[in-house]
């Protein structure tokens, strides 16, 4: 062979190994983005879920944000997740601010927007040479080019419930008052009925009085914007306390309690005695609790998507025993991150059925898709649930945080450390293993009552103890298909 035909089958092999390399990297390409949007997961945790807005792709941690639920008739708080607030503290200015800082409590409210009629924004008269209470003196108020409508009908309610006079100015010059109208605008859009106040320091309990009928309505919402710049000095404290006065002696009337998005600002606040520390009693969150909180904010958005992923894997289980895999077009893209799920199925309030997933190996709507599908017919504690069945099947989903290894020098100290209602435990002694959702605690209610079952279920008899026994804690949120 000459040196020319050499020289040409050396170039034909490095174009075929080309070839064969842009090829190769094609089908990779091909099969990533199939991959992607048909099976895939996200890499990022529902553990440690931020709230993303239509209008603002991420969030900084809010300043300072705080919410005001109510209390049940019989003294005990009502979750986030089941009602809608009653007061939102909102930050104008302060260490860190911009839209931003707030946009992630504002986003809390979407899923109440629909039952949420009346908003009325408040704010504390800055300027000294005015004195009264002012309401705005146009029929459109705007803020970074977003408008509302006042509503006249709501403007005449709030005033019949004082005596003192009121005045009318152009809130549209106050700061407090324009920051928060594109925010408002976004959630509840032009369709709210809503009003203006802005007062001065002396006219607290007319204002007082006047919002009382709001705080105790749940279709209304009071929004309270305020300065938490922190950086007044003395004799300017009393003063730097802006619109936070009128908001603990409202919710104290109105038995409400505090939900802090952020305790940054508290920190810095603390110096200067604001009065909003007094309802302060939150300690720094454990791991655990951190992500309890995200699986909660999780759970308030996308929990009735979960759901939906939940019935339609029952139904195929059951009608057809076909397993269901959720594609990505169909559903929020959130849905793909991942997560730790429990699936239980209630027939007459009996368990009908259970499965799950303890780690967070793959996305949480595939984790509820399977787990629906295994509770349904892989559960080896019951029969296969049939098509006769399937209409009186409750569905009961379970987002799980991380685990927590509990120390402990014997079984006493270990039932001495346990969180009733709130721990879900796993144990594990060689080879057995148990697990027991928080809820369990409804049937289980005191600390040895709810071992001992574990034990059972883990194949161990209730007398047995080793301190070689390795104990988990963790924490769920609960989802319920009857309150979605």
């Amino acid at each position: 062979m000459s040196n020319e035909d050499e020289e040409i089958d050396g170039k034909s092999k490095i174009t075929n190994i080309l070839l064969i390399v842009v090829l190769l990297v094609a089908l990779g390409w091909v099969n990533y983005l199939y991959f992607s949007k048909h099976i895939s997961s996200n890499p990022e945790r529902i553990n440690n879920f931020i709230a993303v807005d239509n209008n603002i792709n991420k969030f900084r941690i809010p300043v300072s944000a705080v919410f005001f639920y109510p209390y049940s008739q019989n003294g005990r708080k009502i979750l986030a997740s089941q009602t809608n607030p009653r007061i939102l503290v909102a930050p104008y200015t302060g260490y860190l601010y911009s839209k931003q800082n707030v946009a992630k409590a504002y986003n809390w409210l979407l899923p109440w927007k629909g039952k949420i009629k009346n908003v009325v924004l408040v704010a504390q008269n800055t300027n000294p040479n005015l004195n009264g209470i002012f309401f705005n003196k146009h029929d459109i108020i705007e803020g970074e080019n977003k408008k509302l409508r006042i509503n006249t009908s709501l403007n005449e309610f709030l005033q019949k419930q004082t005596s003192e006079k009121v005045f009318y100015r152009d809130a549209g010059k106050e700061q407090a008052i324009t920051s928060q109208i594109s925010l408002i605008n976004n959630i509840f859009g032009a369709r709210i009925n809503f009003a203006t106040i802005v007062y001065s320091p002396n006219k607290k309990l007319a204002v007082q009085q006047m919002l009382l009928p709001f705080v105790k309505d749940k279709n209304s919402l009071l929004i309270f914007s305020a300065d938490m710049s922190g950086h007044y000095t003395e004799p300017q404290g009393e003063q730097s306390a802006e619109n936070i006065d009128l908001v603990v002696d409202l919710a104290r009337e109105a038995h409400l309690y505090p939900k802090v998005f952020d305790l940054v600002n508290f920190e810095d606040m603390e110096e200067q005695n604001y009065r909003l520390l007094e309802i302060k009693n939150e300690k720094p969150l454990t791991t655990l609790e951190q992500e309890l909180e995200s699986l909660n904010s999780y759970a308030h958005l996308y929990g009735a998507d979960l759901l939906k992923i939940a019935k339609v894997s029952l139904d195929e289980a059951v009608l057809y025993h076909k397993s269901f895999k959720p594609e990505r077009e169909n559903y929020p893209d959130v849905l793909f991150n991942r997560g730790a799920a429990f699936v239980n199925l209630y027939k007459d309030g009996k368990l009908r059925g259970s499965s799950g997933m303890l780690l967070p190996s793959q996305a949480v709507a595939f984790a509820v898709a399977q787990s629906s599908y295994a509770a349904a017919l892989e559960d080896k504690n019951f029969t296969p649930i049939t098509k006769s069945e399937l209409s009186q099947i409750k569905i009961n989903l379970n987002l799980l945080t991380g685990f927590e290894k509990v120390k402990y020098k014997n079984e006493a100290d270990l039932l001495r450390k346990l969180h009733i209602g709130s721990d879900g435990l796993v144990i594990r002694d060689g080879n057995r293993q148990g697990v027991f959702l928080p809820s369990e605690w409804k049937n289980y209610p005191k600390p040895q009552e709810f071992l001992n079952n574990l034990k059972i279920k883990t194949g161990m008899s209730p007398a047995y103890w080793s301190n070689r026994i390795k104990v988990y804690r963790f924490k769920a949120v609960e989802i319920s298909r009857d309150e979605n």
